[in-house]
């Protein structure tokens, strides 16, 4: 299933909105199946799978764990549990965004909604930053392992100086020239030409568009009638 760019994002703000406005958890449940559904349309396996059961892991302990817990210890952990489970779509539509998405595409179809130039540049540098990003955070982790250190929670409690020295220290200096190397990159390739571009890339709405613009469309309705009605769905 190949979506357009400008979908991508719509739906991406769409859930950003809604899902804090949303009470149900049916609701929160289709929230969260659609982004999985895509992901696994993707071949992005391993990452549906991790946010997939973090959600049922979360839902899990407050149908089952939290009313056990005494009130104020289970009000904080309820708190974390729901935020945490609500920003979960969000990540997943996000990561589907930048991993399906080349810049050459995100770029023609959003020179076709005639945005300002700057907040699109914005958008597509910040599409190229984060798996680069990603990769890099990589590399250092594993020159850190052979040094014996660990970058994760245990190892910033057992080696906290270290680990900013050795880690955290070369990953804001590889942030900073990472952002200089695309920002080069983007104006090398005439990103900043202020004539009309042109562009190889086939970028049109589909089916697949139509159907997934709709059922968004359908669960915010669900959300207003359920605020509506009361609290219709649990």
């Amino acid at each position: 299933m190949s979506l357009d760019p400008r979908t991508k994002l719509l739906i991406l703000s769409i859930t950003g909105i809604s899902v804090f406005l949303n009470e149900s958890i049916v609701v929160e449940c289709l929230f969260t199946a659609i982004p999985v559904f895509l992901l696994l349309q993707a071949k992005e396996f391993r990452t549906a799978s991790k946010y997939g059961v973090l959600f049922i892991v979360l839902l899990m302990v407050q149908l089952f764990v939290i009313l056990k817990l005494p009130v104020t210890t289970g009000g904080i952990i309820y708190m974390f549990d729901v935020y945490i489970r609500k920003l979960i779509p969000c990540f997943m539509l996000g990561t589907f965004l930048i991993r399906t998405t080349k810049v050459s595409t995100f770029l023609a179809a959003f020179s076709r909604l005639h945005l300002p130039k700057g907040f699109t540049i914005a958008l597509s540098v910040t599409l190229r930053y984060f798996p680069t990003m990603a990769e890099e955070w990589s590399y250092i982790k594993d020159a850190m392992a052979l040094r014996g250190i660990t970058a994760s929670l245990i190892g910033f409690l057992r080696y906290p100086i270290r680990i900013m020295e050795y880690v955290y220290v070369p990953m804001l200096v590889s942030a900073s020239k990472i952002s200089d190397e695309i920002t080069q990159a983007a104006i090398t390739r005439g990103i900043d030409h202020t004539g009309r571009r042109s562009c190889m890339e086939k970028v049109c709405f589909s089916i697949h568009d139509a159907l997934i613009v709709t059922i968004y469309i359908g669960i915010i309705c669900m959300i207003f009638f359920d605020f509506l009605r009361g609290g219709v769905f649990p």
